[in-house]
C-alpha cells in the first residue's frame, strides 16, 4: 500500500501531508502540515481524542497532536505510512472489511482495535469514522478513543474490557440475534472466517447468511426452541467470497432474558464434518476402491454428455482371468491389480472422456465424438497403455483385457449404447479360447504347484531351448529356431503350451525368454566353433522388449558376451505386434540389421494387414503361418494367400519360410510355388542341442 506514496518528490503522488481538514472537505495549505504546530488553529487539535485521516488505500495523510500524546508517534514518523502497519495482526480482517464498505456508511459504527504505540506496546482503541469527499479521492477521518482511560470512570470497566477483548479475539463465532431473526451484533471471528463487515451486519436477517438449501432446516429447529432451551446443529454459511463453509453451532433461546432479549448463536468451522460430507457426496457417485465413477455416477455424467449433442462412443473393459488371479495370488493381489488397472485408465487424457468401474473386474469408458474413430482409437490406447504387466510385491502379474465397443451418432439414451457394447462383450467371451477363461479351484491348486515348480526350474536349468531345423528342398539344414522346453524330471519334456500360460500369469514370461535367449546365443557360438557358422539361429523376441530404447545395444552386447556373431542370429517378431510399431521398435530393428542380424516376421498372414506392409518394415524375411500351410489344396483362400506371400517375398528379395509342414504333398506344392525353406514335423521336431549336431553333415 505504501508504494503509491513512496516518491515524496512527486507532487501528483503526494496528496498530503499538506492538508487542513474541515467538515465535509479537505484542501491544500501552505507550510508543513505534518508539524502539529502548523495546524495549531485547527479544531481537530483541540479534541481530547486522537484523530487521523487516511485515503482509500489506508495511507495516513493527517494526524492531530493528540496522536503524539496518546500513542507516542511524532507526525513525521507515521504520516505517509499505511495504517495497517500500526494494527494488531488479529484485527486486520475487521479493519479491511470496514474499509471495503466505508463509502456505503454515513457514519461508521464503533469498532475495537489494537494499535501499536511508539514504545512497542499495543493499546486498545475504540474507533469511529466518517467519509470526507467522494469517489477515489475520498478521505476517511477516524476518531480514536483510548478505552483504558475512558473505562476508568465506569464501575465495571474491568469486566467490560475483558469481555470485549474475549469476544473480539475468540476463535469461535458469536452472533446476537433479535427475536425477529435480525442480527444485532457479531464478534470478530465472524469477520475473520466469513468476511462480513461488523458494521453492516446489524439489522440483516440471520438466515440470509445461510446456504439456501439449509435455511428451512435451521428455521424449523430455532422455531421449536422454548425459553432458555438450546439446540445443536450443523449448516453451511455463505462467506463474502461465495464459498459455502460448513459450521457446527449452538443456538440458545435467551429471548426471555431481561438483558439479552434474543438468541445467542455460537459456532465454529466443522472441518471434520465438511470432510465427511464431501466424502459422502464423493462416494455417492464414485467407486470407493478405485476412485473412478461408479455406475450411478457414470449414468448421470454420460446422460449429461449425451445432452450436449453429438455422437457417443462407449467401451467396456473386462480383465481376463481375474478370478484366477484372485485364486492364485490371493484377494490382496487381486485388489492391487484392479487398482493398478483403474489408475492406468484414469491416467488416459482424452477430450470429454468418462471413466467408471461398474463392479468386479468391469470398467466402462465413454467419449463424445462425431464418428466411431474416436472410440476405436481409444480402444487401441487402452490396449497399449493398460494391458501391461503389473509389479506387485516383487512379482510381475500379466494383465490381459477384453474390450467391446459401441457407437451411436445420435443417441436417444444411454441404455441402448450400453446394451450394444455388453452384447459384443458376451460374444467375445463365448468365442474366447478356453485357456483365457476362468479355471476351477482344483486347477488353481495344480497351477500353484506348477508355478512353484516353474520357479525352481528356472534356477535349476530345467527351462532350456530345443531347436527345430529349417531346411531347404533337399533337406539340408539352413537354420534352427529356438523353442522353449521344460525338461521336467517327472512329466518329461513339456512344450510352450505348458509353460507360457502359467509363466505369463505369474510374471515369469520375461525371465523364461531371457534364459532361452542366453542359451540360444551360447548354442550359436558352439555351432561356429564346430564349423557350422553358416547355420543361423532364430530367436523369438517379445514386442514389449524390442520397444525399449536400449534393446538393440543390449542384444548385441549379449551376443558378444556369449561369443555369437550377430550375422548368425535371426530375430523373429510376430506380425500382429508389428501392425503399428513405435519409433523405438523401428530404430532397434534398423540397428540390429546394421550389425548384420536379420529380422523376420513370424506367423505372417494372421495380422490382417496389407501385403504392402512389408515395404514399410525393416525386415529380411517372413514365415508363413502354419494354418495357411495346413490349408494348402484344401482351402482355396489359404492356397491363394500362401501363393501371394511367396510371390511377394520373391519380388522383394525377402527370405520366406513355410512353417508347420507335416505332409509330403504340402512340401511338393510349396516347392512348386517357389518356396525355398521349410520347417515342420515332416523334417524334424524340436530337439535338444546335442541332437542338432547329429543332424548336421
Amino acid at each position: 500500500m505504501n508504494d503509491r506514496h513512496a516518491d515524496a518528490g512527486s507532487e501528483e503522488s503526494e496528496i498530503s501531508p499538506q492538508v487542513a481538514l474541515a467538515p465535509g472537505r479537505y484542501r491544500r495549505v501552505e507550510g508543513d502540515a505534518s508539524d502539529p504546530g502548523s495546524l495549531g488553529g485547527s479544531a481537530l487539535d483541540s479534541l481530547p481524542d486522537p484523530v487521523i485521516a487516511i485515503d482509500a488505500s489506508g495511507t495516513l495523510l493527517y494526524v492531530n497532536r493528540v496522536v503524539t500524546d496518546v500513542l507516542g508517534w511524532e507526525p513525521d514518523d507515521i504520516v505517509g505510512r499505511s495504517v495497517l502497519d500500526l494494527l494488531h495482526p488479529d484485527d486486520l480482517n475487521i479493519v479491511l472489511a470496514s474499509m471495503a464498505t466505508v463509502t456505503t456508511k454515513k457514519v461508521g459504527e464503533l469498532i475495537m482495535v489494537r494499535a501499536l504505540t511508539a514504545h512497542g506496546s499495543w493499546m486498545a482503541l475504540e474507533v469511529r469514522g466518517a467519509v470526507q469527499g467522494a469517489g477515489d479521492d475520498h478521505l476517511n477521518v477516524l476518531v480514536l478513543r483510548d478505552t483504558t482511560h475512558r473505562h476508568r470512570l465506569e464501575l465495571d470497566q474491568g469486566e467490560v474490557g475483558v469481555l470485549r477483548s474475549v469476544m473480539a479475539n475468540m476463535h469461535g463465532m458469536i452472533a446476537l440475534v433479535e427475536p425477529d431473526g435480525s442480527v444485532r451484533s457479531i464478534n470478530g471471528a465472524v469477520t475473520r472466517i466469513l468476511g462480513y463487515d461488523p458494521e453492516l451486519i446489524p439489522g440483516q436477517q440471520f438466515t440470509d447468511f445461510l446456504h439456501v438449501d439449509d435455511r428451512a432446516q435451521v428455521v424449523d429447529v430455532i422455531s421449536a426452541l422454548g425459553p432458555h432451551e438450546s439446540a445443536h446443529l450443523d449448516a453451511r454459511f455463505t462467506a463474502t467470497s461465495g464459498e459455502s463453509i460448513t459450521c457446527e453451532f449452538t443456538v440458545n433461546n435467551m429471548c426471555a432474558d431481561s438483558t439479552v432479549r434474543g438468541y445467542i448463536v455460537s459456532g465454529q468451522v466443522a472441518a471434520g464434518l465438511t470432510d465427511a460430507r464431501n466424502r459422502v457426496d464423493f462416494l455417492a457417485h464414485h467407486d470407493g476402491r478405485t476412485g473412478l465413477l461408479n455406475r450411478h455416477g457414470f449414468m448421470k455424467a454420460a446422460n449429461e454428455l449425451i445432452a450436449q449433442g453429438g455422437g457417443l462412443g462407449l467401451m467396456i473393459v473386462d480383465v481376463m482371468r481375474f478370478r484366477s488371479i484372485n485364486e492364485l495370488y490371493g484377494e490382496t493381489v487381486g485388489d492391487a491389480v484392479l487398482s493398478a488397472v483403474a489408475s492406468r485408465i484414469d491416467e488416459i487424457r482424452w477430450p470429454d472422456l468418462l471413466t467408471a468401474r461398474f463392479g468386479g473386474d468391469e470398467f466402462v469408458l465413454a467419449v463424445r465424438s462425431a464418428s466411431d474413430s474416436a472410440i476405436e482409437m481409444l480402444r487401441e490406447r487402452v490396449g497399449r497403455d493398460v494391458a501391461r504387466a503389473i509389479q506387485i510385491d516383487g512379482q510381475e502379474i500379466n494383465v490381459g483385457l477384453r474390450t467391446a465397443v459401441s457407437f451411436d451418432p445420435n443417441p436417444e439414451g444411454l441404455e441402448s449404447v450400453l446394451a450394444s457394447a455388453s452384447n459384443e462383450l458376451m460374444r467375445i467371451k463365448r468365442n474366447a479360447d478356453p485357456e483365457s477363461g476362468e479355471i476351477s479351484v482344483d486347477s488353481i491348486n495344480k497351477r500353484r504347484a506348477h508355478l512353484d515348480q516353474l520357479r525352481s526350474a528356472l534356477t535349476s536349468g530345467e527351462i532350456q531351448p530345443f531347436f527345430q531345423p529349417i531346411v531347404d528342398p533337399d533337406g539340408r539344414i539352413l537354420s534352427v529356431e529356438a523353442l522353449v522346453r521344460w525338461v521336467h524330471p517327472v512329466r518329461g519334456v513339456l512344450g510352450v503350451n505348458e509353460i507360457l500360460p502359467i509363466a505369463q500369469m505369474a510374471g515369469l514370461a520375461e525371465a523364461v525368454d531371457e534364459r532361452v535367449l542366453d542359451m540360444s546365443l551360447a548354442f550359436a557360438s558352439r555351432l561356429s566353433d564346430a564349423g557350422h557358422g553358416d547355420v543361423e539361429v532364430h530367436v523369438n523376441v517379445d514386442p514389449k522388449v524390442i520397444s525399449r530404447a536400449a534393446f538393440a545395444a543390449h542384444f548385441l552386447e549379449r551376443c558378444s558376451f556369449h561369443g555369437a556373431r550377430p550375422e548368425q542370429i535371426v530375430v523373429e517378431l510376430t506380425e500382429t505386434d508389428l501392425l503399428a510399431p513405435g519409433v523405438t521398435s523401428l530404430d532397434n530393428m534398423q540397428e540390429l540389421r546394421r550389425a548384420g542380424t536379420h529380422v523376420s516376421i513370424d506367423d505372417f498372414g494372421t495380422g490382417y494387414s496389407s501385403l504392402s506392409h512389408l515395404l514399410e518394415l525393416p525386415v529380411d524375411g517372413v514365415k508363413i503361418d502354419r494354418k495357411f500351410i495346413a490349408g494348402i489344396d484344401v482351402d482355396p483362400a489359404a492356397t491363394n494367400l500362401t501363393t501371394a506371400i511367396i510371390g511377394l517375398s520373391e519380388s522383394l528379395q525377402l527370405g520366406c519360410v513355410a512353417e508347420g509342414v507335416e505332409q509330403p504333398y504340402q512340401r511338393d506344392r510349396l516347392v512348386a510355388l517357389g518356396c525355398t525353406a521349410f520347417q515342420g514335423w515332416l523334417y524334424s521336431p524340436a530337439v535338444p542341442p546335442d541332437e542338432v549336431f547329429a543332424l548336421l553333415p
